[in-house]
């Protein structure tokens, strides 16, 4: 039984109900009933200064009615002993949901309270608990059904609003300063604000009975707005700096808010107002400054803007994603060199399907042609002598299916009439005159069939079309391996040829021609436009275009011949029809693909891949190649022959200072002295301040001692004692080993004997360019090779070998890269590589030069014989037969030797 607080006697129920009513101004939650019965004492959190405990209360009622009003705080005092609770009206109105277990408040005992206190007192204004979290985060909570199921459906939501007496708050003086009115009336405004936020959302529990400010003189009335009005931007900016109570309620995480996010972000003042978030989707933190805020008394609510709802982008976005096609979406995916080669293999197999239906339709109008002529027998239903017309309809409807097949030989072969050259434009020509041949014949069957002698060559034109589809084929077979092979990840050189002119006048400063075609090599980056490059024009497709004028101008003048001599327009046609198919040749672009296709696979056999026929025809003029000396000597190639110490040195410090400089290095000797240590770089030395001197040596600091590694000169400029020439010429087998010294802090620490012999592949390399009149010019970052240990080596000509000095390596280095210069070949970094390219290109260059040249003969054959026959009138009765024999031994002729040529 609780216990008066001054005397200890027990209290009567009139006096605890005087007294717990002259003690708080509040509704009593849960938390604060059930605490002294159900859970253990705690000591109570302290709320600084603001809601620090201050005096005790007065011993009698009256004292109390006497005292001035507090505000409301939540304590409950029951006794003297009594532990005091933590102040609930503040956790009240700042924390948006309890615990679970502190959810479910004894609504009829408050309702009950609620009615006993202050019937009289006139109702205020119906307010929600719909306060925000303090700064305090508070823990997760789970999702939970609203507390106004608790409340039976019928009692009316008035008998909750009661108000209670204002209060001062607890322990307040009984005059305030000026500062703490003001405060106190913002507070009050506040809360009344947000009790009218708290009216508007019905999602909300019921509205429980608050105790109203003292400060608050306006009638609750007054304060509801219509829903949605935000204050004006002046009450705005003072409710976000003053006024914590007003941030929105969050929807429950499943972690705890971070304190700093309470008061939003600093950003988020002049961001738009956040749509809502989907149902489905956790809600994120609310923007604070997007929430609709009362305006103040005597001013019109504000409509607040439209905003464009939220649910409707993640539809947008798919159908955005779904406007774009599968293939467009799967390129964007890709990389550049995966495009490309998506595309090479589309290109590929569709002209595949197009090689497959064109010989196809090549067979069957071939037979057509042979039954027209009477050298098979015909179809039962398709017999030229029985049915003419059915016979050439049904010719004329696969003639046209073939030139569909083959538009892209047409496309290309009648452009080459005034664009690009190709190789494709007399097939082209061929097809057009057949079937201008195949119309005439079906819409004068009769008269057609009736004329003795004439024939039908819609199947040489097919055949021809089928053939350069083919020759396509091979070509874009040529061009796709060669893409594989440079986008396989290896790392290649490109090999250009040098154009800058003061780079050329450095090279040939000791070279006998003074404008030579020197090939550079430098590290590819990318292999942009090499398809391009791969199909450009080549000369044999020059040379067809302009034996093209001559073969139609003779096939027009033929025509024109016989429409003058009164032959009629069916032996002008089969005229013009037999000088083009006898003139086109079916090897017209066979020959290219072939020699590219033989090119491709023997320049990947070494790893090389030369793209195109201008690239071939840049490397067939190449007189000057520039190497380094690692593509003729590796490692292994170089020995160390002796070492001798001179005074105060060491052969283990000598080893371990020219194995730590030349490990810095990028040659030969690098190599070979790793060799000698085992490849433990480890046990090196490190080193600083490396300077290399092409022809000369090295210098660097290492060990704090200064190393010098380098040849007789170079030690003599640096003022180095060395041994007589004598003492040097001894060792050095009169000049067949190289010398190389190692100087320590200025003093002759030891002599290197080294010697170099040449590898077999190496030699082979060089044996072509030897036959070739190919000159080399080296860069060594051995001080000790020259020229003549490279000759003598290699047993090569006098003159061949060039080492180049400081000077010119440096003006290579120098030298600008134009994007515009054209790469002649990409191979690996590897001299076998570079020779086997070369090679490679010269025998593709010289094999579809001679077939071409086959070709070309075949065709000025051709229109000798066709003028010869036009004069004689007889051009117009060539037989399929005949025309077909002619050209298959001209294209079996140019093919071997353009075969024989590439022969290895």
């Amino acid at each position: 039984m609780p216990k008066d607080k001054n005397n200890g006697r027990e209290m009567t129920p009139d006096e605890k109900f005087r007294s717990f009513f002259s003690t708080t101004a509040v509704d009593i939650p849960e938390e604060m009933t059930r605490r002294d019965e159900n859970q253990p004492e705690e000591k109570p959190q302290k709320r600084f200064g603001l809601f620090g405990r201050g005096k005790e209360k007065q011993e009698t009622d009256e004292a109390a009615a006497e005292q001035p009003q507090e505000m409301p705080t939540g304590e409950v005092r029951l006794g003297e002993d009594a532990q005091p609770e933590p102040e609930a009206d503040l956790e009240l109105m700042l924390k948006p949901e309890a615990d679970p277990e502190q959810e479910l408040a004894p609504w009829p005992f408050l309702e009950k309270e609620a009615e006993d206190a202050q019937p009289e007192a006139p109702a205020k204004k119906p307010e929600e608990k719909s306060a925000p979290q303090t700064a305090a985060p508070p823990a997760a909570v789970k999702p939970e059904t609203p507390r106004q199921s608790a409340v039976p459906a019928a009692r009316p939501a008035e008998q909750h609003s009661t108000a209670k007496p204002p209060r001062h708050p607890k322990n307040a003086p009984e005059v305030l300063l000026p500062q703490e009115e003001q405060e106190q009336q913002e507070m009050a405004q506040l809360k009344a604000m947000i009790n009218g936020l708290s009216d508007q959302k019905p999602e909300k529990p019921a509205p429980r009975a608050e105790a109203a400010p003292a400060a608050e003189t306006e009638p609750a009335e007054s304060k509801k707005k219509p829903s949605g009005a935000p204050l004006p931007a002046a009450v705005f900016a003072a409710v976000k700096e003053t006024a914590p109570e007003l941030q929105p309620e969050p929807v429950p995480q499943p972690e705890k808010q971070p304190v700093a996010d309470f008061f939003g972000k600093a950003q988020s003042e002049d961001a738009p107002q956040a749509p809502l978030a989907p149902a489905e989707e956790p809600a994120a933190k609310e923007d604070t400054m997007s929430l609709p805020l009362l305006p103040l008394d005597g001013e019109e609510p504000q409509q607040a803007p439209e905003k464009a709802p939220a649910a409707p982008q993640p539809e947008l976005k798919a159908e955005a994603e779904d406007a774009v096609s599968p293939e467009e979406h799967a390129e964007t995916e890709l990389t550049e060199p995966e495009v490309t080669a998506d595309k090479l293999h589309r290109m590929s197999a569709e002209l595949t399907l197009r090689c497959v239906l064109g010989g196809i339709l090549a067979v069957v109008l071939l037979h057509f042609g042979l039954v027209s002529d009477g050298l098979l027998p015909a179809m039962a239903a398709l017999d030229p002598d029985a049915a003419p017309a059915a016979f050439y309809g049904a010719n004329l409807l696969l003639l046209a299916a073939s030139l569909c097949v083959g538009f892209p030989v047409l496309r290309d072969g009648l452009n080459g009439l005034r664009g690009r050259s190709s190789s494709e434009t007399m097939p082209a020509l061929a097809a057009v005159a057949a079937l201008v041949q195949a119309v005439t014949a079906m819409l004068n069957a009769n008269v057609y069939r009736g004329t003795t002698g004439i024939s039908l060559l819609s199947g040489m034109a097919a055949l021809g079309l089928f053939l350069a589809l083919l020759g396509s084929r091979v070509m874009l077979a040529a061009v796709k391996g060669g893409y594989e092979l440079v986008t396989n990840g290896v790392e290649f050189e490109g090999a250009y040829r040098a154009k800058d002119k003061d780079l050329l006048r450095a090279l040939a400063r000791d070279l006998e021609q003074k404008d030579p075609w020197v090939l550079l090599s430098r590290p590819m980056k990318e292999a942009d436009g090499f398809v391009e490059q791969s199909l450009s024009e080549r000369a044999s497709e020059r040379r067809a275009r302009k034996v093209s004028y001559i073969l139609l101008g003779v096939a027009l003048l033929s025509g024109v011949l016989f429409l003058l001599a009164g032959a009629g327009w069916n032996k002008a046609a089969a005229a013009m029809a037999a000088v083009l198919c006898m003139g086109a040749p079916l090897s017209s672009t066979l020959i290219a693909g072939v020699a590219s296709l033989r090119l491709q696979r023997a320049a990947a056999a070494v790893g090389a891949v030369v793209p195109g026929w201008q690239a071939i025809e840049q490397l067939g003029g190449i007189d000057t190649l520039q190497i380094d000396a690692d593509d003729l000597f590796t490692a292994d190639s170089a020995q160390l022959e002796d070492i001798r110490i001179f005074k105060g040195g060491r052969i283990d410090r000598a080893i371990l200072y020219a194995a730590s400089v030349l490990n810095e290095s990028h040659g030969t000797l690098k190599g070979l002295f790793r060799q000698i240590v085992e490849e433990r770089t480890d046990i090196l030395f490190p080193v600083k301040d490396l300077e290399q001197h092409h022809g000369l040596g090295f210098s660097a600091w290492c060990d704090n001692n200064r190393i010098l590694i380098g040849t007789r000169r170079y030690l003599e400029q640096e003022g180095v004692p060395l041994p007589d020439e004598e003492y040097e010429m001894q060792h050095s087998k009169n000049g067949e080993l190289q010398i190389l010294y190692l100087a320590v802090s200025g003093n002759l620490h030891a002599m290197f004997v080294l010697k170099y012999v040449g590898g077999r592949n190496v030699a082979r390399g060089l044996a072509v360019l030897q036959k070739e009149n190919v000159r080399l010019l080296v860069t060594c970052q051995d001080p000790s090779l020259t020229a003549h240990h490279i000759t003598e080596a290699y047993r090569l000509p006098e003159g061949m070998i060039t080492v180049l000095d400081q000077e010119q390596c440096n003006a290579i280095k120098a030298a600008p890269e134009d994007p515009e210069d054209t790469c002649c070949m990409i191979h690996l970094k590897a001299f076998a590589s570079l020779t086997g390219g070369l090679q490679a290109a010269d025998q593709a260059q010289n094999a579809e030069s001679s077939a071409t040249t086959v070709q070309m003969v075949s065709v000025l054959f051709s229109i000798i014989i066709a003028a010869l026959l036009t004069s004689a009138g007889s051009i117009w009765e060539l037989s399929v037969a005949t025309v077909l024999m002619y050209q298959a031994a001209w294209s079996a002729l140019s093919i071997a030797v353009c075969a024989l040529k590439q022969h290895n």
